[in-house]
């Protein structure tokens, strides 16, 4: 009986660590972090930033995101992305008070997202943290 108990109560461990693991590494939450911003000029800013991340249908998650940036101020941005592979996401972002559109690639790993963004305006390279 003592050997049972000792198997279940593995088990329930690994079950619920597993569960939080992959919740660590899920996209969905809010997040905050940073990065820089590079003009097509060549001008590069500091920006901070929040974001909350939803789950749509069929492996695609809206994103939205509030930046501060020292030359403009606040700067929101929304898009989708969708699953490309193990923990990857690719998709478009735009910013209609500028008209700046572009592409959008995170990689998550553990408790932070390593965000690209790509448009004619410029690219920024985001790290993001889990609030």
């Amino acid at each position: 009986m003592k050997m049972i108990m000792a198997a279940v109560l593995s088990l329930v461990f690994v079950f619920s660590t597993t569960q939080s693991y992959a919740k660590s590494r899920s996209l969905v939450g809010s997040w905050k972090g940073g990065g820089s911003f590079t003009t097509a000029s060549g001008a590069k800013e500091r920006t901070r930033c929040r974001a909350t991340v939803r789950a749509q249908r069929s492996g695609r998650y809206s994103v939205y995101a509030r930046c501060s940036v020292a030359s403009v101020g606040l700067l929101e941005q929304s898009g989708t992305v969708r699953s490309v592979g193990k923990n990857r996401y690719r998709g478009r972002f735009s910013n209609t008070e500028y008209d700046i559109h572009g592409s959008i690639n995170i990689v998550v790993r553990g408790n932070r997202q390593y965000i690209t963004l790509r448009s004619p305006s410029g690219r920024g390279d985001l790290v993001f943290r889990r609030r």
